[in-house]
């Protein structure tokens, strides 16, 4: 009977997959959290006035959504080409830019939306704390965030899969790739939850060099999660 590799054997793969290679990988993580600075920060310092500056800055922030949306299927992309042994460079998580960008939008425009809300709450209590300074909206967005939190990891794990599904079935609408990603995960979220919080103490570990261990990190943990797809599409075509 097939059974599914352990979080071990996945790690293991994962480093053998990123010999010779974490040089073009870590520079595409490295051009990704630039381009994230470059455009997030300069976008969080604008300043709206309420209410339709509000409406305005969250609309601004779901559609920078949808755009990191098109840098992750190439992520997906780049990872999901060197578990095969295929070449790769730096500049594969611009991939999607090239091909059917629109479909890559779509498929992280549900998600997005349903993230939309547990992300909006915590900075209304920050908001209400800045502009009060009393410190139970700092308490309120701790406990809304943590009461929310379960929902969030519940829809990022449920399409996980789904931008893996998109370059394995190019034929497949956003739509599909979505409802095959729910079915690859029935019966896997914990798993797939667990492997996700085995990188934690890696993360802080990186976090706490300055950021520069996150240049192995990132790649790491990213190979894992391509070898996972390919694990799960394995044993679900059997």
């Amino acid at each position: 009977m097939n059974r599914y590799a352990t979080r071990a054997e996945l790690k293991a793969s994962a480093r053998g997959a990123l010999l010779g290679r974490y040089f073009s990988l870590s520079g595409a993580f490295l051009t990704y959290a630039l381009l994230q600075y470059l455009i997030t920060i300069p976008s969080s310092l604008m300043q709206f006035s309420p209410p339709f500056g509000l409406i305005l800055y969250y609309g601004l922030s779901f559609v920078l959504e949808l755009f990191y949306g098109v840098i992750q299927a190439g992520i997906s992309y780049l990872f999901l080409s060197n578990a095969c042994g295929r070449p790769v460079s730096m500049n594969g998580i611009f991939w999607a830019f090239w091909n059917n960008p629109g479909r890559a939008v779509c498929i992280r425009f549900f998600p997005a939306l349903l993230l939309l809300i547990p992300s909006i709450a915590p900075n209304i209590c920050l908001a209400q704390f800045a502009s009060t300074r009393s410190g139970q909206w700092l308490i309120y967005g701790a406990a809304v965030s943590l009461l929310l939190l379960p929902f969030v990891l519940f829809v990022e794990i449920l399409y996980s899969q789904a931008y893996y599904v998109m370059l394995d079935f190019p034929e497949m609408e956003a739509w599909d790739c979505l409802r095959y990603s729910r079915r690859l995960m029935k019966g896997n979220m914990l798993r797939f939850l667990w492997l996700r919080l085995s990188f934690l103490p890696l993360l802080l570990l990186g976090i706490f060099s300055c950021g520069l261990g996150l240049l192995y990190v990132y790649p790491y943990r990213e190979q894992t999660y391509a070898n996972f797809y390919l694990d799960l599409i394995e044993k679900k075509q059997a």
